[in-house]
């Protein structure tokens, strides 16, 4: 057991030193769920999380010609976005700008999707 410990310590120093930040998130219900994303991976986020924002665009402008946008995504990120998309706050030891943009952005997300429902479901509905 004590062969264990040390070595969970020393992956954790590890995991540190290379930039692994904990980040609590919580939930509509209350509900929280801490997870670690690594400081290395958060371009990754980024460009999975706007790729699949193109598949969900904001409304256009009225009288615009509008093109179909692409199909979702799927991408190594997607559980990840979705939690993010679900969060109502995230909480972290030092405050990551760019992780709180990324928040922001897959909150958008969830809810031009969940809208997408919606509207589908309206008109399945007809």
């Amino acid at each position: 057991m004590r062969n264990f410990q040390s070595t969970n310590k020393r992956l954790l120093a590890i995991e540190g030193y290379r930039g692994a930040d904990a980040i609590r998130l919580t939930f509509e219900d209350g509900s929280t769920r801490g997870v670690r994303v690594r400081k290395d991976f958060a371009l990754d986020l980024f460009e999975d999380l706007l790729s699949k924002m193109r598949a969900y665009p904001p409304p256009a402008p009225e009288g615009s010609p509008i093109t179909p946008p692409p199909a979702e995504p799927q991408t190594r990120s997607d559980e990840l976005i979705d939690l993010l998309g679900a969060a109502v706050s995230i909480e972290a030891e030092q405050e990551i700008i760019f992780l709180n943009t990324m928040h922001e952005m897959a909150r958008q997300l969830f809810e031009r999707k969940k809208e997408k429902r919606k509207a589908l479901t309206l008109h399945q509905g007809n």
